[in-house]
């Protein structure tokens, strides 16, 4: 599907499978961040065009329960395919795809008044920042995002075991630094540049008004918790004989350490901490984690969930949790630590760069990373000091309030659509 001159297009990795001629499927999470982007631009933009990798049947038949689906013609949300999930499996494929790729993305950049990308992590086919190349010749508008600062992950990799010292090495000054490069590009030529990360944000752009720190918050104002269920949670939390209840919810991938998030909350109740652990969410992880609470004696008080929606329902579930835990093993964006703020629901993690600038919200602990015990031990103190847990609970909440996705959006609006290109006079 061509955009036309009156389009916004986004380039992007996320994965779309086609139902039909004017029907595709997505995230749920992103199927709703796209409705809400359509509502903000509005009739500046004819349609909202996608631009982004297609997903196989078999992946999107594995976890439909977790997808939406967007009418192209009804939404004005049109997709268009860059290049299926088989072509890419091979470095062959991907060099291949590369001339008919960029030919597809010109066209698409010729024919918008915006480009929105990011960071390629690909090197053989870096779709994503040829898009903005291609934008900026053609002096369009150029958004350009990067959602987490890489620059720690690999050392993290390293260190935790996943990587050999050849691997870390090669990412860190070969790759990383391909990425610096592109980081380093956007801030001097596109119209704005959104760095999720106050630290990058001023690494990479300190002094220039295109270069802005941003949240990329999922939650929507109607999703934060009322007032009443907020009451009851609060008077839960703060009886002694109820178990604080811990959670997880997200991808059960190997990297979001979800096992470290069993094992620490097995520590807390050997030492007698009165909880309980649910996880929500699908993933390759998914039967290794039900096999180590069965291995852990865990199963009494830990449960699975498989993964939903993001929608009402999924919020109105999060509304009786009590505390988040997040233990990643490399740097990760703590996107779903602000969904469970709109819950009320505090975090504990381990401390990495997003979840310790997060601590200025007054709703979250960090422990060092990636110390299991450190964590099990947070877990008892928040489970016998239950005021100090009411706290955060009140402090995330107000920040979810001050944080939603539909501010965020109006402020990206702004930044994206009233400023000039001041930086093609520099």
């Amino acid at each position: 599907m061509t955009a036309r001159a009156s389009d916004y297009t986004m380039v992007l990795p996320v994965r779309h499978h086609r139902l039909d001629e004017t029907h595709v499927a997505v995230e749920s999470a992103f199927a709703e961040h796209l409705r809400m982007m359509r509502s903000r631009i509005g009739g500046a933009a004819e349609r909202l065009v996608i631009a982004s990798p297609g997903m196989s049947a078999a992946a999107y038949e594995a976890g439909m329960h977790g997808y939406a689906v967007i009418d192209e013609d009804a939404e004005k949300i049109s997709f268009h395919t860059l290049f299926g999930e088989d072509e890419t499996r091979s470095t062959g494929g991907k060099v291949k795809l590369f001339p008919p790729v960029m030919r597809s993305l010109h066209g698409l950049a010729r024919e918008s008044f915006c480009i929105h990308s990011g960071l390629s992590w690909d090197v053989w086919l870096p779709f994503e920042f040829a898009s903005i190349v291609f934008g900026i010749i053609l002096k369009r508008r150029t958004v350009f995002v990067v959602d987490i600062d890489y620059r720690n992950s690999a050392y993290m990799s390293y260190r935790n075991g996943d990587w050999s010292r050849k691997s870390y090495l090669l990412c860190k000054y070969v790759y990383d630094t391909a990425r610096s490069i592109q980081v380093w590009v956007a801030a001097r030529y596109c119209s704005l540049v959104l760095l999720k990360g106050k630290k990058m944000a001023e690494d990479f752009g300190s002094g220039r008004p295109n270069v802005k720190a941003f949240l990329d918050a999922s939650h929507s104002a109607r999703n934060i918790i009322p007032q009443e269920s907020l009451g009851q949670k609060l008077r839960t939390v703060r009886d002694d004989e109820e178990p604080l209840r811990l959670v997880y919810f997200g991808r059960l991938t190997a990297y979001k350490g979800i096992d470290r998030c069993l094992r620490a909350a097995a520590g807390a109740r050997a030492t007698g901490a009165n909880i309980t652990l649910d996880v929500i969410g699908g993933g390759e992880q998914a039967q290794p984690l039900r096999d180590l609470a069965h291995d852990l004696g865990a199963e009494d008080w830990v449960s699975f969930h498989g993964a939903m929606p993001f929608n009402q329902d999924f919020f109105a579930l999060l509304y009786s949790f009590h505390l988040l835990l997040a233990a990643p093993l490399r740097e990760d964006t703590p996107r779903s630590a602000l969904d469970a703020m709109a819950a009320g629901i505090p975090y504990l993690a381990f401390d990495t760069y997003y979840y310790r600038e997060l601590l200025e919200s007054g709703a979250g602990r960090v422990v060092p990373w990636p110390e299991v015990e450190a964590m099990a031990k947070m877990i008892v103190h928040l489970e016998k000091n239950r005021e100090e847990v009411a706290g955060l609970i009140e402090s995330a909440v107000a920040f979810a309030r001050s944080n939603t996705q539909e501010i965020w959006l109006e402020r990206r609006e702004a930044w994206t659509m009233t400023s000039a290109i001041e930086n093609w006079s520099r």
